[in-house]
C-alpha cells in the first residue's frame, strides 16, 4: 500500500515537473528556430541600373518579413564596403505588408545608398541585421540574422576614360559670379571675389569634386611702368601665384531635397589681390559631367578670365574710374542722408507717440467710434441703463446733449433705464434698429446756442433811475 502512494506521489512530481520544463524548452525558442519554421525571412537584393557607372548611386535593399509583427522592428548593422562612399544616415527604412500563401506578412526593407569609386567587381559579405518579433505563443523572439552574400558589378565608360574628376547626375547647373573686366586697367591693390556654384540632382554634394585649378592655370606676362599691355597677347610661360594672392574660403557643401529630389551644391569661393603689375589669365575650367539620363558625357565650361593690372597704387586709377567711384559716393552720401532722416522722424515719432496717438484718435473719430458701438451693444443685451450712459458720453461729447433730452426715442430709452410708466399704458421696447436712428439723429443734427440778449441793442441803459 505504502509503493502504490509511493508511485503515485512519484508520478506526480514527474508530470509537474514536464509542465514546468516544457514550455520554459519552447519558450528559449530564438530567431533562427523562426527561420526554420518559415515564420521568417531575409532577404538582399541589389538594385542596379542596366548601365551602372563609377560615382553613380546604387541601392542596396534588405527585406525583412514574417507572419506576425515585428516588436521593436529591424537594425542594420554597421558595414563597411572598399572604394565605396556611404553618407552619414544613408539608409532609408519602409513598413510595409505582402501576401503568401494566402496570409499577409508584415515587411520592413532597408534601402542603403552607395557610391562606388573605381570601376570593377564588388563582393558583398553577409550584412548582420538586428530583428525583434512579436510570436504568437512565445512573446518576443530577440536575435540577429545575416544576409546572404551578394555581388555587383561596376562600369566605366570608354568616354570617361582618363577623365580623374565628373559628376554622374540627371541635370547639373554652374553658375560663376564675379568676371574679370579685360578692358579695364586694375590698380595694385584691388580685388576681385568670383564665386563658383555647382548643382547637381539626384548627387550629395561630398560627390562634387573640389575646385583646384587656380595654382596650376595662372599665367602671367610682366609689365613695366613704361609698357603698354598688348592686346591678347600672353606669355604663355607658367609662374607661381607671384603678383596675385589668392585666398580661397572653405567650401560650402549641403544637400536638400526638392519635391523628393536630392540636391547637391558645393560653392567655391575665390579672392585675388593684385599685388603687382602685369597682364594675367585663367584659363577655361571643364566640368565633366556625365548624364544619367541621356548615358552621355557632358561638358560644363568656367569661362577663362583675363585681366591688367598697372603700375601705381590706387591713388593713380584713371579720372574715369575716378567719376565712378565719385559717382557711387555721392549715392552713398544719399542714401545715408535718407537713413539719417529715417531714423530721426522715428525718434521724434517716439518721443512725441502720446501726441500722435492723441492726434490719431481725434483725426479717426475714434472715441465716438467706441462710444457708439458700446451703446449698441449696452442695447443689444437689454443693459439699457449702462446705454443712457453711453448714450450721454457721446451727445456730450458731439456737443448735442440738449437734442437727446428732446428726443422721442431717448425719451423711451430713458422710461426702460430708470423703470418710468407712460400715461398711455403702452408697452415700451427699443431695439438695436431704434438705437441707429437715435444715433443718427444725433448725428445729422446741428448744435445750436442760443445766446439770450440782457438788453436790447443800442437801447441807453439807465443807471439809478427811480
Amino acid at each position: 500500500m505504502m509503493n502504490k502512494k509511493f508511485i503515485s506521489l512519484l508520478t506526480f512530481i514527474v508530470l509537474i515537473c514536464q509542465l514546468t520544463v516544457i514550455p520554459t524548452a519552447t519558450a528559449a525558442q530564438n530567431i533562427e528556430d523562426l527561420v526554420t519554421q518559415g515564420k521568417l525571412t531575409i532577404n538582399l537584393q541589389v538594385n542596379q541600373k542596366e548601365q551602372q557607372i563609377v560615382g553613380q548611386a546604387l541601392i542596396l535593399a534588405i527585406e525583412v518579413s514574417t507572419d506576425r509583427w515585428f516588436a521593436t522592428g529591424s537594425q542594420i548593422q554597421h558595414f563597411t564596403l572598399k572604394n565605396v562612399v556611404m553618407q552619414a544616415n544613408n539608409i532609408t527604412t519602409i513598413n510595409g505588408s505582402k501576401r503568401i500563401n494566402g496570409q499577409t506578412w508584415a515587411t520592413q526593407t532597408h534601402e542603403i545608398t552607395l557610391y562606388p569609386t573605381v570601376s570593377g567587381a564588388y563582393q558583398i559579405d553577409p550584412i548582420n541585421v538586428d530583428i525583434s518579433v512579436n510570436t504568437e505563443h512565445h512573446g518576443i523572439v530577440s536575435g540577429e540574422l545575416s544576409t546572404q552574400e551578394s555581388n555587383f558589378t561596376i562600369e566605366l565608360p570608354k568616354a570617361l576614360e582618363g577623365i580623374e574628376n565628373f559628376i554622374v547626375s540627371p541635370q547639373v547647373t554652374l553658375t560663376v559670379d564675379g568676371q574679370f573686366d579685360e578692358d579695364k586697367n586694375y590698380a595694385i591693390g584691388e580685388a576681385i571675389t568670383q564665386t563658383i556654384t555647382i548643382t547637381a540632382d539626384d548627387t550629395p554634394a561630398m560627390m562634387i569634386k573640389p575646385i583646384n585649378f587656380v595654382a596650376n592655370n595662372l599665367v602671367t606676362a610682366s609689365l613695366t611702368a613704361n609698357d603698354k599691355p598688348a592686346d591678347n597677347k600672353v606669355d604663355n610661360e607658367k609662374v607661381t601665384l607671384d603678383g596675385v594672392s589668392i585666398y580661397h574660403k572653405p567650401a560650402q557643401v549641403f544637400d536638400k531635397s526638392n519635391r523628393g529630389t536630392l540636391l547637391g551644391t558645393r560653392v567655391e569661393s575665390f579672392t585675388y589681390i593684385f599685388e603687382k603689375s602685369g597682364r594675367y589669365v585663367i584659363d577655361e575650367q571643364v566640368i565633366y559631367w556625365w548624364n544619367s539620363q541621356t548615358n552621355t558625357l557632358e561638358r560644363l565650361l568656367i569661362p577663362s578670365s583675363t585681366w591688367t593690372v598697372s603700375d601705381g597704387g590706387l591713388s593713380k586709377i584713371s579720372t574715369a574710374s575716378s567719376l565712378k567711384s565719385f559717382n557711387f559716393t555721392i549715392k552713398s552720401v544719399i542714401n545715408s542722408i535718407i537713413v539719417i532722416v529715417l531714423l530721426i522722424l522715428i525718434s521724434l515719432g517716439f518721443i512725441n507717440r502720446h501726441y500722435l496717438s492723441a492726434l490719431y484718435n481725434k483725426l479717426t473719430k475714434r472715441e465716438q467710434r467706441l462710444l457708439r458701438s458700446e451703446f449698441i451693444n449696452a442695447v443689444t443685451s437689454k443693459n439699457y441703463l449702462i446705454a443712457t450712459q453711453y448714450l450721454y458720453q457721446y451727445a456730450l461729447l458731439k456737443n448735442k446733449q440738449a437734442y437727446t433730452a428732446g428726443c422721442s426715442q431717448s425719451a423711451t430709452l430713458n422710461q426702460l433705464a430708470f423703470n418710468e410708466s407712460n400715461t398711455e399704458n403702452i408697452p415700451l421696447s427699443f431695439s438695436v434698429s431704434d438705437a441707429k436712428v437715435l444715433i443718427s439723429k444725433i448725428d445729422a443734427s446741428t448744435s445750436k446756442k442760443e445766446d439770450t440778449a440782457n438788453f436790447t441793442p443800442k437801447e441807453r441803459i439807465n443807471l439809478n433811475s427811480d
